[in-house]
């Protein structure tokens, strides 16, 4: 088999070179942004259940499966509302954006209430009660696993709670003053 020049590595180097990943114009999927916002209301919905299966599959008598949705939910969503903000359904809406401003205060207070009792519980009575007829190693990887994503959802809804103000707050002033989100 003889090649002329270079020809079969002037084709391989034209086709590495010239490929494109297809683009995914997500307003395009379902038309609206109240699609998108139902997508993302899927994601989360999927997100806590896979985060929460582990534990589902291990403990029995799990008693932060409420504030550990909780988390998962608040994490997401206003961190979606903190960075995406002009995608969504609400971007425009006035009323939305200074009833969720005076509802943060509370979500913020219970949020920190459940990451409170969630490291009490911890504390005083230990997560090995909730896994006793599990054997060890199992006990110690659902007990690390317990611990650390409750600490990281219970933490960062914390946080995005509390920044989620302040966007709505600039994105009010953004809208009067420029006409923005």
């Amino acid at each position: 088999m003889s090649f002329v020049g270079n020809k079969p590595l002037q084709i391989l180097r034209l086709h590495y070179f010239s490929f494109k990943p297809p683009y995914i114009d997500f307003m395009k999927i379902g038309g609206s942004r109240l699609s998108l916002e139902l997508m993302m209301l899927l994601f989360t919905a999927v997100l806590a259940t896979l985060v929460l299966l582990p534990i589902y599959l291990s403990v029995k008598d799990y008693p932060f499966y409420y504030s550990n949705i909780l988390f998962i939910v608040v994490f997401v969503t206003f961190a979606r509302y903190i960075f995406l903000l002009k995608h969504t359904v609400v971007a425009r809406s006035l009323v939305f954006k200074i009833v969720m401003m005076v509802t943060a205060i509370p979500i913020i207070m219970y949020l920190l209430d459940c990451v409170s009792t969630f490291q009490g519980f911890t504390d005083d009575i230990g997560l090995e009660m909730l896994v006793p007829d599990l054997s060890i190693p199992k006990q110690k990887s659902i007990i690390r696993y317990i611990r650390t994503e409750m600490i990281f959802f219970g933490v960062g809804a914390v946080i995005v709670a509390v920044m989620f103000p302040f966007r709505m707050l600039v994105s009010i002033w953004r809208g009067i003053n420029k006409n923005t989100v």
